[in-house]
């Protein structure tokens, strides 16, 4: 017979993930998990350069962005590497789905932005919060200043926002600047 410690251990091999929004945390410590890779097909099957995702709160949206960022982002070490995230899709059900999901895989820059830094008690506090997410995300992504792809316009805005000299209307129009790069 079993004692009681023993099968609490056993039933907590794997945790749940209360609190945690990184899906590569999750893979990697090897929380419990709801694949629910597929939002990647439904994602890429409807054809839209922008998605809004509406739920009520605790209900995944920072997890599930996370998941989508892992898949679908060009993401780079600080040396500028590429980072194969492949390893974190193996087994999940967007594997089995073929060629025209997984070729989309690590191919693009993806800008992932939350609010929840921004709850500040100004205005002027939320602009600045929202400056640095800015920032970060446009630093996340500064191998796109040695592409060819970017008018010197573009490159000077681009290193304006990571220099934090940028004015409110670059930051305003800073997330249409990735439809271009």
């Amino acid at each position: 017979m079993v004692s009681c410690e023993r099968q609490e251990v056993e039933l907590l091999e794997k945790m749940i993930p209360i609190g945690i929004e990184s899906y590569k945390k999750m893979v990697d410590e090897d929380y419990y998990y709801v694949d629910k890779t597929l939002l990647i097909k439904e994602i890429v099957d409807s054809g839209t350069q922008v998605n809004l995702f509406t739920r009520p709160r605790r209900f995944g949206k920072t997890l599930a962005m996370s998941m989508l960022r892992t898949f679908f982002e060009d993401e780079r070490d600080e040396q500028g590497n590429k980072i194969d995230n492949r390893r974190y899709f193996d087994g999940k059900n967007i594997a089995a789905c073929g060629e025209k999901y997984l070729s989309q895989q690590g191919k693009y820059p993806v800008i992932s932005l939350t609010l929840k830094e921004a709850g500040k008690p100004s205005y002027e506090q939320a602009y600045d919060a929202m400056k640095d997410l800015i920032t970060d995300e446009f630093r996340r992504h500064r191998y796109v200043l040695e592409r060819e792809v970017l008018y010197e316009e573009e490159r000077q805005e681009f290193q304006a926002i990571l220099r934090k000299s940028a004015n409110e209307n670059d930051y305003a129009r800073a997330l249409f600047f990735w439809r271009t790069a």
